[in-house]
């Protein structure tokens, strides 16, 4: 992983990501969904305003709400489901 980190040329191509089934990555947008779906209920901030993650793993998935600051940057909130 170190090696990889680097940068080096031989490893210059090489990326990680999460290897996820298509049912998976159904279940995460249709969480994201509802998670937006629900703050918009529930608040009267704008949506826009947010960003929605799903973390975790298995039954364990929960969603963190990050709102956006004035200046661009995330500030995390967590909120489960």
């Amino acid at each position: 992983m170190k090696k990889l980190k680097e940068r080096t040329t031989r490893f210059q191509d090489v990326g990680i990501a999460h290897h996820l089934s298509h049912k998976e990555r159904q279940d995460i947008k249709d969480m994201v969904d509802e998670a937006k779906r629900e703050h918009a209920s529930s608040n009267t901030n704008d949506v826009e305003n947010y960003r929605f993650l799903v973390v975790g793993k298995g039954h364990r998935r929960k969603f963190i709400r990050i709102r956006k600051t004035s200046e661009g940057a995330y500030t995390s909130m967590l909120g489960i489901l």
